[in-house]
């Protein structure tokens, strides 16, 4: 099993025109990547939900490539939001998690926990993730300033 992780400060800039994000703005940001992850997540080209419920959803998602996946999203609110395959090809957790640094910081953590039977395959998908999940929490944090801030003005 190979386990990716990164956290970056949810506020990292001094810039005082740039719009600070509470607890509340990035939970909003992240349910909105699990509806619809294209416009979050660069090798993503297609996203629907099939099926939602109280603490979570289903959804189908197309890589760049055509590779179709199914995923159990489940929401832990304002905590996490969890991102479960489980197929014949690739079972994978990956988390995108909430928290706070020793400073009282606000952080976005992506880990993944990716388990294969194929070595290099696992090799191969963890680099993938590995070149894609800073820019996708990147990518996740302006487009929720960008709707805090519409939502504002």
């Amino acid at each position: 099993m190979r386990v990716i992780s990164e956290t970056v400060r949810v506020n990292q800039s001094e810039d005082p025109g740039q719009v600070r994000l509470d607890r509340q703005d990035v939970w909003a940001g992240l349910l909105r990547k699990a509806a619809n992850a294209v416009p979050f997540v660069a090798g993503i080209v297609e996203c629907v939900v099939v099926e939602r419920s109280e603490n979570g959803l289903v959804r189908e998602v197309v890589f760049q490539g055509g590779e179709r996946v199914r995923e159990k999203v489940v929401f832990e609110p304002e905590r996490r939001v969890g991102f479960h395959r489980a197929d014949d090809r690739v079972r994978w957790v990956i988390h995108n998690d909430i928290d706070e640094d020793d400073a009282g910081e606000l952080t976005l953590t992506f880990r993944a926990e990716l388990d294969l039977d194929d070595d290099a395959e696992e090799d191969r998908i963890a680099a993938s993730m590995r070149a894609g999940y800073r820019t996708a929490m990147e990518t996740t944090l302006t487009l929720t300033r960008e709707a805090v801030a519409a939502r504002s003005a």
